[in-house]
């Protein structure tokens, strides 16, 4: 029985997964024409006007005015549309899946907590239970929450190559598929959009290996092809999980 309700309940998780990466791409296909159309409205603008803004206060509720010419407007419709966009979308994407992939995680590990105990290089868990966690908690049940709890905290700081292998030894995934390996790429391209300005370094490079997308110094391409390959995969992703946590669960004996 618990067997078959894991696997309910990750179905579950992966249309859910599904739909909110299809709305988002959907978002994005009725959003770029509207964009593009805008901004074709600027592109012989010739006003020296100055549009008013609201925009939010730095220290304090409320509201102050900002203003933007036709030109101000139109390059940040070209930034958006270009790239911009896209680099959000991804980056929200990317979190919706390591969502996705840490409750998979909880919803087994809280009915086999035994696994708790195994281990890959680079996750490694504290052994120890603090004392607090024994005093505090009202039953067994409410201490091996707060043991997941800490456990995925400790496991969403890991690489991704180290929790996608882990993810592997605890619930049975084949990881072997090119998606993953992909998958990795992608979330190197998150990290360079956010902590590095989308500039390729080293620390990139040394990620990613043989499927690097360009050299030292480089912006990373970011386009609507990529941002396509990028829901592709995910959505590719969480299939997989999906259906090898079925096949494991519900067809086999599991421990």
């Amino acid at each position: 029985m618990a067997r078959s309700l894991i696997a309910i309940q990750v179905n579950r998780l992966h249309l859910a997964f599904l739909n909110r990466i299809d709305d988002t791409h959907i978002f994005a296909q009725q959003s770029i024409p509207l964009l593009e159309t805008y901004q074709g409205e600027l592109t012989d603008s010739n006003s020296k006007e100055h549009h008013r803004y609201i925009v939010p206060k730095v220290k304090s509720r409320g509201g102050i005015p900002q203003k933007r010419s036709d030109r101000d407007l139109k390059e940040i419709y070209d930034r958006f549309i270009r790239r911009e966009l896209y680099e959000n979308f991804i980056v929200t994407a990317v979190s919706q899946f390591e969502s996705y992939l840490f409750e998979v995680l909880r919803i087994v590990i809280t009915v086999y907590p035994q696994k708790l105990a195994l281990n890959i290089k680079g996750t490694e868990s504290k052994r120890d239970i603090p004392l607090e966690f024994l005093l505090n908690a009202k039953s067994l049940s409410e201490v091996i929450t707060q043991i997941v709890d800490r456990r995925l905290n400790e496991l969403s700081y890991a690489s991704p190559k180290e929790y996608l292998e882990y993810l592997g030894k605890i619930i049975g995934i084949d990881n072997t598929d090119p998606a993953f390996l992909d998958y990795i790429e992608i979330k190197a391209t998150r990290d360079l959009v956010i902590h590095n300005s989308g500039i390729i370094n080293q620390i990139y490079l040394s990620k990613v290996g043989d499927k690097k997308r360009g050299v030292t110094g480089q912006s990373i391409m970011i386009d609507a092809g990529y941002f396509d390959h990028c829901m592709a995969t995910l959505k590719r992703l969480s299939g997989i999980i999906q259906r090898d946590i079925t096949e494991s669960f519900t067809k086999n004996s599991h421990s």
